[in-house]
């Protein structure tokens, strides 16, 4: 994770966003208009790192009548981007994929920052089953030692409660539907 933040700190987050949409979906070619959707980068910026990708032999672009449209190429060099841009999956994560099945869970919030053994997080929504929920944060703990101190509030709740200022550390939303 550190050095994920280490190279969006060198590098254009624009430029490698698009570079992790490509390598997430290796054999899917994208139009420009959905890599600037996906990626969240403005077109004007997606047309210019595109075209550089394409110069730069990490993406190829197909021409049919009027539709330009790009793909990752496998070669030397898109494999080492892939090996270092690779996203391993993190402890939170593999909580998120365990509670995210209950439909009525609106967000999840991380409270305060992630430390190396346990966070604190803010799970969002109206009617969500607790049971699911504790039973993750029990199997985190085994197998990881590591704390998810989890709180459960309906959007009114959370809401009434940012408005009155009761949660003014850092809040980073880490799911959402």
């Amino acid at each position: 994770m550190e050095s994920a933040k280490l190279l969006e700190s060198l590098f254009d987050i624009k430029t490698l966003n698009i570079l992790k949409l490509f390598l997430t979906k290796k054999d899917q070619e994208f139009c420009l208009q959905e890599i600037s959707k996906y990626s969240k980068v403005p077109l004007a910026s997606t047309y210019r790192i595109v075209n550089k990708l394409v110069a730069l032999q990490v993406l190829q672009k197909n021409k049919t009548k009027h539709l330009k449209t790009y793909i990752l190429l496998s070669n030397e060099k898109t494999k080492f981007l892939d090996s270092i841009l690779e996203q391993k999956k993190t402890i939170l994560d593999e909580f998120i994929e365990q509670v995210i099945k209950d439909p009525n869970i609106r967000g999840i919030i991380l409270y305060g920052k992630e430390e190396k053994e346990k966070a604190n997080l803010l799970i969002i929504g109206d009617g969500v089953e607790q049971n699911p929920i504790r039973q993750a944060v029990v199997q985190i703990k085994e197998q990881h030692n590591y704390t998810i101190t989890q709180l459960v509030l309906t959007e009114d709740q959370y809401t009434q409660m940012v408005a009155m200022n009761l949660y003014p550390d850092k809040k980073e939303i880490i799911f959402e539907r």
